[in-house]
């Protein structure tokens, strides 16, 4: 059996200034690092092999605060979030003004859009289910990693491999989403923990 136990980094700046971005390198604010505490209250008693983060500092410091194992933290950029591209660090409604036409083809044709200088969601969830179907069998996995990894992954391994539910799933900042495979099977056994 392969569990992979999967942890949104906490709030960033960024979050608050309610911008686009996804390769953008943010800090976690006090409020982040305290919701990523919490998560590490609900993991203290879950056992991992293996802890891995996305390479992006939001998810690497969720990553040490969680490892309450002190194992070595394994780097991924397969597991960074969606690369935005010139959407990248603007609010929705300066895109409305900078970008009007990309961002209505964005809006329409969502999975396959391919952000200039950056990836579709399609691209993304690519990425991710190789770094998935990589790790090894009969091992438990600590992962940090961010909304668009931790969405497009219940989507394929819950709506036919399809990105069909990738934005019907309420993951918040510092919560707790566990997958199980039992003989390649998926099984959600856990979705948006949070602690107090």
């Amino acid at each position: 059996m392969k569990k992979l136990i999967l942890v949104r980094h906490g709030e960033t700046t960024m979050n608050l200034q309610k911008l686009y971005y996804g390769f953008l390198d943010a800090d976690l604010t006090e409020k982040g690092v305290e919701q990523v505490k919490s998560a590490r209250e609900i993991l203290k008693d879950m056992d991992y092999d293996e802890i891995y983060s996305s390479d992006l500092k939001r998810a690497y410091k969720t990553a040490e605060i969680i490892n309450h194992k002190g194992l070595e933290i394994k780097v991924s950029k397969e597991i960074r979030e969606l690369n935005f591209g010139i959407f990248e660090g603007y609010t929705y409604q300066e895109l409305k003004e900078k970008y009007p036409e990309q961002l209505l083809i964005s809006q329409k044709e969502w999975k396959t859009y391919n952000f200039e200088n950056g990836e579709s969601p399609s691209d993304l969830q690519k990425r991710v289910v190789n770094f998935v179907e990589s790790l090894e069998d009969n091992k438990t996995y600590l992962i940090g990693t961010h909304w668009g990894v931790i969405c497009t992954m219940l989507s394929y391994y819950f709506a036919n491999k399809t990105l069909d539910s990738y934005w019907k799933y309420k993951i918040e900042n510092g919560s707790v989403t566990i997958i199980e495979f039992k003989d390649n099977y998926p099984l959600l056994c856990g979705l948006n923990w949070k602690g107090v």
